[in-house]
């Protein structure tokens, strides 16, 4: 059959069809994938050169034992140490461990580097179930601001499971000089402190001790249990308050008004000293041995300040009648007391409500120890009297 040019434009537009639908499977199906996998290969390629070509930001370390010591009463060699408890014999075991701790302590530097790196060892690492690791076993760090208020910048987290850790606590400011102070961990002891600045930088401290005018001696609410990180203790959030180092003589659980505690006041040199001293011993335990607490340290300190602060409500006592019945008449206890001890002694106040987190009954981390924002109200609420005793010992 002979083939004639009318059936021409038909034959093409079939044979101009089947060329353009093989063509786009193609380009779906085998073309596109591998244009894809090259593009991906390409990019990849050009992230490993921008690695590799961007400069490694090279550190020096500085030995953090030399720089300036802040929120500390003793000044004792011991640096990362807030109490030497060898001279201290009728302690427990358990309150020399808690003392030996870096509770509070703060270390002052200046730097105009961008970058501050910490690097670290601890003597153990705490595992407690209130409180995160940051707080138990990291740093963290404040900076000045232009108008002299300190500023948070970062943490430096520690690393589960192991003593030793290294990061980066702040990164990429400006490159001015800064007033830089670290918060060491609240449950346990630094054993070496390096903070590493970028090579090109400088870092400087005039070292040396700063005795702390006001000393806060306390139970697991003043030695921060429950805060998200160092420097969130009601201790340090006050401290940045008034402008005035304080250091943190905290002993979670186990701060009943003993004698041993009385003595370690006894041997302090401060201008003010603030119990947290109701929220571990029982009502008994409190009307035994209070007067004898504040005798031992009436004959070193006579008219040394002495405030006490009525312990924080326990929200775990909502119904639990039994706990409300203990907290309720150990409460009534320390009102008691102090009111008899005050009535001979014009230099010895006690705040009630003290330690107040709000009646919202929101601010508790599990039942006994406030959050950060308890921490806070409790500053709210202590702090104007707290000034007022201040000014009338003219204590700046």
């Amino acid at each position: 059959m002979l083939w004639t040019p009318t059936y021409l434009p038909c034959n093409f537009m079939i044979f101009f069809q089947d060329f353009s639908l093989n063509l786009r499977n193609e380009l779906k199906y085998f073309l596109l994938p591998i244009m894809k996998k090259i593009l991906l290969i390409l990019s990849a390629a050009f992230m490993v050169l921008n690695v590799v070509a961007a400069p490694k930001k090279e550190y020096k370390y500085v030995d953090a034992s030399t720089f300036t010591v802040a929120n500390k009463a003793h000044n004792n060699g011991l640096v990362y140490q807030r109490v030497d408890t060898l001279k201290y014999p009728e302690l427990t075991p358990q309150q020399k461990k808690y003392l030996n701790f870096s509770t509070g302590i703060g270390l002052r530097f200046s730097t105009n580097s961008p970058n501050i790196r910490a690097k670290w060892t601890q003597h153990d690492q705490a595992t407690r179930a209130n409180s995160p690791a940051i707080a138990s076993n990291g740093l963290d760090l404040y900076i000045k601001d232009k108008e002299g208020k300190w500023l948070f910048a970062g943490v430096a987290y520690p690393k589960i499971g192991k003593k030793e850790a290294t990061y980066n606590l702040v990164e990429d400011m400006d490159g001015q000089w800064k007033e830089c102070m670290i918060f060491l961990p609240l449950f346990t002891t630094i054993d070496k402190l390096e903070i590493g600045v970028l090579k090109d930088s400088e870092i400087k401290s005039d070292g040396g001790f700063t005795r702390a005018p006001i000393v806060a001696m306390g139970s697991s609410y003043t030695h921060g249990a429950a805060s998200s990180r160092p420097g969130m203790p009601w201790p340090a959030q006050l401290s940045r308050r008034l402008g005035l180092d304080i250091a943190n003589f905290g002993t979670s659980g186990i701060c009943k008004l003993e004698p041993g505690l009385a003595h370690i006041i006894a041997d302090t040199d401060a201008d003010m000293f603030i119990f947290d001293g109701f929220s571990n011993p029982s009502a008994k335990e409190i009307r035994e041995r209070l007067p004898e607490f504040v005798k031992i340290i009436r004959k070193a300190h006579p008219d040394t300040p002495l405030v006490f602060l009525q312990t924080f409500y326990r929200e775990n006592s909502n119904f639990n009648l039994k706990k409300r019945k203990f907290e309720e008449e150990k409460r009534a206890a320390a009102s008691e007391e102090m009111k008899k001890l005050m009535a001979n002694d014009k230099n010895l106040y006690f705040l009630d409500p003290g330690l107040y987190a709000g009646d919202d009954h929101e601010s508790s981390a599990d039942g006994v120890h406030p959050t950060d924002m308890g921490y806070q109200r409790a500053v709210d609420n202590i702090e104007p009297h707290i000034r007022k005793i201040m000014a009338k010992y003219n204590i700046k």
